[in-house]
């Protein structure tokens, strides 16, 4: 009798210590984005947690939360730096606020097309790669948003239309830039903002590529789309270097070669997102205006980006000249 209850003793610590091995070997990483769900880029954050927790057996799970649950870009950005947010995809006006060289990356009429964005990708990840070091992140991969156009109230039908225009910016000074040097008046709002904004008369227009403009509902309030054309971006997916070197070596090798699956499955949705989103937004009689002029447009910018750059330092110049070597 006495064997029996020191064996089912023993079963119940064997158990509660395999039980509290297991809740140890599980991790949880939050990822938080600003886009709704049925965007692009979510849908990239989404299959990257599938990937995750289906090849870490689940000891890895990726909790998604889109559409700004957990704060806008530059406040999730903010989060991941302070390590109370683990994954947080985010461009300029988010993650790029603490590393001021990597600004340059996001100038106005510098890349040609998606397939030039990923050549360049390739070669600067190294110099991204070390800027995050310094503040404990490392980077997964990229995200690729583009071409940026205007939604407004009026239609952008040459450069001259620019001037005066209230146009809503990310709050970032590389947009606040780009929105001067083309006559307009830079109002920097945080995107859950921008419906509301646009409708109260506070900007007169909001940019973004077609993609962001339907889905954010933009167009509701302006009922013109102008293809400007003007930037295509990256956004990074900046991970907490704590959290991610807590993982077990063949942990971060699955982390790491899902961000990469996850990114090459959002760059082949980009065009095909922003086709459907033209459509879609043509038949809700939404004028798709096309741009004249737009060499006249990168003529104009084309000082902004050498004099940007130099206003950031010798990094951010040199890693201009590296991104232009790129055909």
């Amino acid at each position: 009798m006495i064997q029996k209850r020191f064996l089912s003793g023993a079963l119940t610590a064997i158990a509660l210590i395999a039980n509290c091995i297991s809740a140890q070997a599980q991790t949880t990483l939050t990822l938080g984005d600003i886009y709704a769900a049925n965007h692009s880029n979510t849908l990239a954050d989404q299959r990257f947690s599938e990937l995750v927790k289906e090849r870490t057996n689940g000891e890895v799970t990726v909790e998604v939360y889109s559409d700004a649950t957990l704060g806008n870009e530059r406040e999730l950005a903010e989060g991941v730096i302070a390590g109370s947010v683990d994954i947080a995809p985010s461009g300029m006006s988010g993650i790029g606020r603490f590393f001021p060289e990597l600004q340059v990356l996001e100038l106005p009429y510098l890349y040609k097309d998606l397939a030039h964005m990923q050549r360049v990708a390739e070669v600067i990840a190294p110099d991204v790669q070390e800027a995050f070091a310094t503040q404990g992140v490392r980077n997964l991969g990229f995200l690729f948003l583009g071409p940026r156009s205007i939604a407004s109230k009026k239609p952008i039908n040459t450069i001259a239309d620019m001037e005066g225009l209230r146009l809503r910016v990310p709050e970032s000074p590389l947009y606040i830039g780009f929105a001067r040097t083309l006559g307009a008046v830079p109002t920097p709002i945080p995107l859950p903002e921008v419906y509301s904004a646009i409708e109260a008369g506070t900007a007169d227009a909001a940019e973004g590529e077609p993609a962001t403009l339907s889905t954010t509902k933009w167009y509701e309030t302006t009922k013109s789309v102008s293809l400007t054309k003007h930037i295509w971006h990256f956004r990074f997916i900046p991970i907490s270097a704590a959290k991610f070197d807590a993982l077990t070596p063949e942990q971060q090798g699955i982390v790491s070669a899902a961000a990469v699956e996850a990114q090459n499955y959002q760059a082949g949705l980009v065009d095909e997102f922003n086709a459907k989103a033209l459509d879609e937004m043509r038949k809700a009689n939404v004028t798709i205006v096309e741009t004249q002029g737009l060499d006249q447009f990168a003529e104009r910018l084309a000082k902004f980006q050498d004099e940007y750059a130099a206003s950031l330092g010798d990094k951010a110049v040199a890693l201009l000249a590296k991104v232009r070597s790129v055909q």
